[in-house]
C-alpha cells in the first residue's frame, strides 16, 4: 500500500511576472545591448562589399531583362520559325530555301 502525499513538501515560489511597462523596460534594454554586440561583430568593409556585389548583379538582371523586351526582327522571327518547323513539324532545311515571308 503506497502511503499517500500530504503535499507537505518545501514550497519553491515562482518568480513573480513583470508589470508590463517594466518587462518593455526590460526588453529593450536587452535588444540594445543585443545590437551593440551584433555591430561590434560585423565587418563594415565586408557588408559593403556585398552590397556592391548585390548592386552589380541587379544590374545584370536589369540588362537580361531590356534584351527580352526588346522586339525580334523579321530576319530573327524567320529563323524561329524555320527551326520551329524543323524540330518540331519535320520539315527539312531544304523546303525553306526560296521562301519569302
Amino acid at each position: 500500500v503506497k502511503s499517500k502525499d500530504k503535499g507537505k513538501g518545501i514550497l519553491i515560489e515562482e518568480p513573480k511576472t513583470l508589470k508590463r511597462q517594466a518587462q518593455i523596460e526590460q526588453d529593450e534594454a536587452f535588444a540594445r545591448q543585443l545590437e551593440a554586440e551584433l555591430n561590434a561583430y560585423i565587418n563594415w568593409n565586408d557588408v559593403v562589399d556585398q552590397v556592391k556585389r548585390k548592386e552589380k548583379q541587379d544590374n545584370t538582371v536589369m540588362r537580361y531583362q531590356a534584351l527580352k523586351r526588346k522586339l525580334v526582327t523579321e530576319a530573327q522571327a524567320r529563323k524561329n520559325m524555320m527551326v520551329y518547323l524543323k524540330n518540331m513539324v519535320g520539315f527539312k532545311m531544304d523546303f525553306f530555301k526560296g521562301m519569302t515571308y
